[in-house]
C-alpha cells in the first residue's frame, strides 16, 4: 500500500516537517506502508502496536521496501531480499549499513512522521 503525503511545517523545529500518514486503522499491527513525499520515500511499520518509520528505498539497488514483506520486525526488500530491522534500520548482515530512522507520532487520531 502506498500513499502520497504532503508535509506540514513543524512549529517547534523549522528544519523538520510533520508528514500526515493517516489514521492508525490504515496501518494495523504486522503491516507496513509506503509514504511518498516531495522529499523522498519512507516506509512506516506497525510492530505489535509500535509505529516505526525508516527510509523507504533499499540502499542495495533501490527497491521499494514497503512492497516487500514484513516478518516480525524485519523488512525484506522485494528485489533482492536484503533484510532490515524496522526498529533500528540496521541491515541484517552488516550493521554499518542502515536505513535512516524517523520519529512517528499520533496526533488527534492521525499518524505523522517527522521528516527533515
Amino acid at each position: 500500500m502506498s500513499i502520497r503525503a504532503t508535509a506540514e511545517p513543524h512549529a517547534s523545529v523549522s528544519l523538520m516537517a510533520l508528514v500526515r500518514v493517516g489514521p492508525p486503522a490504515a496501518l494495523p499491527p504486522g503491516s507496513m506502508l509506503q509514504v511518498d513525499t516531495d522529499c523522498g520515500v519512507y516506509t512506516v511499520c506497525n510492530i505489535d502496536g509500535e509505529l516505526h518509520a525508516v527510509d523507504g528505498i533499499c540502499p542495495h539497488r533501490g527497491g521499494p521496501l514497503a512492497h516487500g514483506a514484513l516478518h516480525g520486525t524485519t523488512i525484506v526488500c522485494p528485489w533482492h531480499a536484503w533484510e532490515f530491522d524496522c526498529r533500528s534500520g540496521e541491515y541484517d548482515l552488516d550493521p554499518a549499513i542502515r536505513l535512516k530512522k524517523h520519529s512517528v507520532t499520533i496526533k488527534d487520531g492521525i499518524i505523522f512522521v517527522d521528516l527533515p
